[in-house]
């Protein structure tokens, strides 16, 4: 598969290097994603004969660029020469160059240094990324453009030799013991092929959506990094474009993506949480190798989405994992329960609208906070969840409360935020009382997620309101159409998005409403193949909006994909 490093970075398993060409220069850049997304990632600007824009008419003449999974490739038109680089090992960028003029030029702040440390290899120390980088050269034929001043390079320019190998290998305090070129290029991109590959194939070998799903596995292969910091095992990133870090609601579908092909790599997705768990029981926001956010949280779905992974595989029922899990997901529950209510008698509310993923969704525009029927309604398929996982581990004492809060907030609910005038659930402010004026939110059906619990009339009013409001060629609007705040680009007051389209679908599944689901299923699958592994995409057109490399995305791709084709995974 060609990848458009303008849009999908390239990069490996494990690794925080990513290399991408990027739109503020129109060049390529080695970045480096440690640190999240407020840290500046750009390492080393790409020169080849003196031109950097690799998508210019007259680059274009004399060169050929081409990406793929797993190498990248310079190759000057008529001849052999070429420059290829590969991600031999999460730690490591390796650079082949036979016949090219070609530098890379650091993009460095004050402090950074280049220090010699022997005949052919050096120590990058970036400032701005808190990290180190060994540079090992293959031969002496290399140049070193790097005058030093008082504190450091004034700049860094380094010039390969036209038959020279540069192994870039990042560490934060010693190098690694390892030998520089030990093993051959060609054998180590060999290697790192059949591994991309063995990952590619364990999702399976159907044809179906076959552009969607080359997308998706790479996505979601190459946005994740290794342990490190913070992030307590391996963690799938949203994105390496700009999306540096591991959300609270995010990592659920994430871990559904890959539960069949790696358990532990998706359990890990909760545990990093959870070793982060805040003392009032709250999830932080989001988590990167060195910071954690407590400043947002995200609602309250993890007991569905592990349940649903119970149902895929008995590693997730394990009475150890489950135990882990209940007890953590019983405390951020008693957050919203008694952090976000004003009393026992009141529903919870939203105080930012990041907290319920639906940034700036319609229902938000008149003020904070918000008390929004979304909110209790997960919070009653949570409750109902940890009561099936209490009598599971024998906590029948605690399986009781959590049904009988489960049972309150249900009434609650239809009595406060159902207005059967209007057919649908309202939203409220939290500080008056009164009815948001914001009525054409897809956000406002979502107590669909408990249709057993809802009374019939109720249920087929949410649905008939899916059908006839929100449902567009591609799928689920956020917003109706017929809102004046409708945009096809407006993130959540229209777009499509993988989330809301998983939790739609299954709740519909849920409902007996197999027809509809599938039908949500098989439009998202051609979304994917249209529009690629979008952030979000025009509910009109199809075309990917926003960060185009999205790993929830593909996870959610690969999950309806599989349900349309209809079979098992593991196959």
């Amino acid at each position: 598969m060609k990848l458009d490093i303008q849009e999908i970075p390239f990069s490996r398993r494990g690794s925080f290097f990513a290399i991408s060409y990027l739109n503020h220069s129109n060049s390529v850049w080695i970045r480096e994603v440690r640190g999240g997304d407020e840290s500046p990632s750009t390492l080393f600007e790409l020169v080849i004969d003196g031109m950097t824009d690799v998508k210019s008419e007259s680059f274009l003449s004399k060169y050929d660029f081409e990406v793929s999974e797993t190498s990248l490739k310079v190759t000057e038109k008529e001849t052999t020469n070429q420059l290829e680089m590969i991600f031999p090992r999460a730690d490591q960028l390796r650079i082949k160059n036979q016949g090219l003029n070609v530098e890379l030029k650091a993009d460095k702040v004050r402090y950074d240094t280049l220090n010699q440390m022997g005949t052919q290899q050096f120590e990058y120390i970036s400032y701005k990324k808190e990290t180190k980088y060994q540079l090992d050269f293959s031969t002496a034929d290399f140049i070193v453009d790097a005058p030093w001043y008082r504190v450091g390079n004034t700049h860094i320019v380094l010039t390969l030799g036209q038959q020279q190998e540069l192994l870039f290998t990042n560490y934060q305090v010693t190098p690694p013991k390892t030998s520089a070129f030990s093993v051959s290029f060609d054998e180590e991109r060999e290697a790192v092929g059949k591994e991309f590959s063995d990952w590619r194939q364990s999702f399976g070998h159907s044809t179906a959506f076959q552009t969607g799903f080359d997308l998706a596995t790479y996505i979601i292969w190459s946005s994740i990094v290794r342990e490190e910091g913070l992030l307590t095992g391996e963690s799938i990133f949203m994105s390496k474009n700009w999306m540096q870090n591991i959300w609270s609601w995010d990592n659920c579908f994430n871990a559904l993506g890959v539960s069949k092909v790696d358990p532990a790599l998706a359990y890990n997705q909760y545990l990093v949480f959870i070793e982060h768990q805040h003392a009032s029981g709250v999830y932080a926001d989001f988590i990167n190798d060195k910071f954690k956010s407590y400043n947002c949280v995200k609602p309250p779905i993890h007991a569905w989405a592990y349940q649903l992974l119970i149902q895929q595989s008995t590693y997730f029922s394990e009475p150890t994992r489950l135990l882990t899990i209940y007890e953590s997901i019983a405390k951020t529950t008693n957050f919203w329960l008694e952090s976000r209510r004003v009393d026992e008698t009141s529903l919870p509310y939203y105080t930012h609208g990041n907290d319920s993923g639906w940034d700036n969704a319609s229902i938000f525009h008149t003020g904070l906070p918000v008390i929004a029927p979304d909110l209790t309604a997960y919070l009653i398929q949570q409750l109902t969840i940890l009561g099936d996982w209490a009598k599971k581990l024998d906590l029948y004492e605690a399986a009781e409360k959590w049904e009988q809060q489960a049972d309150h907030l249900t009434t609650q609910l239809i009595t406060e935020l159902y207005d059967e005038e209007k057919g649908q659930f309202v939203a409220k402010s939290q500080l008056t009382g009164e009815v948001i004026p914001q009525f054409d939110s897809l956000i406002l059906q979502l107590p669909i997620v408990i249709a057993d619990r809802l009374p019939l009339a109720i249920k087929k009013q949410i649905i008939e309101n899916l059908k006839s409001r929100f449902e567009s060629p591609f799928g689920l609007r956020t917003e109706s159409a017929n809102s004046p705040l409708y945009q096809v680009d407006g993130y959540w007051l229209g777009p499509i998005w993988a989330p809301e389209t998983y939790i739609f679908f299954d709740a519909l599944l849920r409902a007996d409403e197999g027809v509809f689901a599938q039908r949500i299923a098989e439009k998202y699958c051609r979304l994917g193949e249209q529009g690629g592994m979008a952030e979000n995409y025009n509910p009109e057109t199809g075309a990917g909006n926003d960060d185009l490399s999205f790993t929830w995305t593909s996870s959610v791709f690969l999950l309806l994909r599989d349900f349309v084709i209809g079979r098992d995974t593991n196959e």
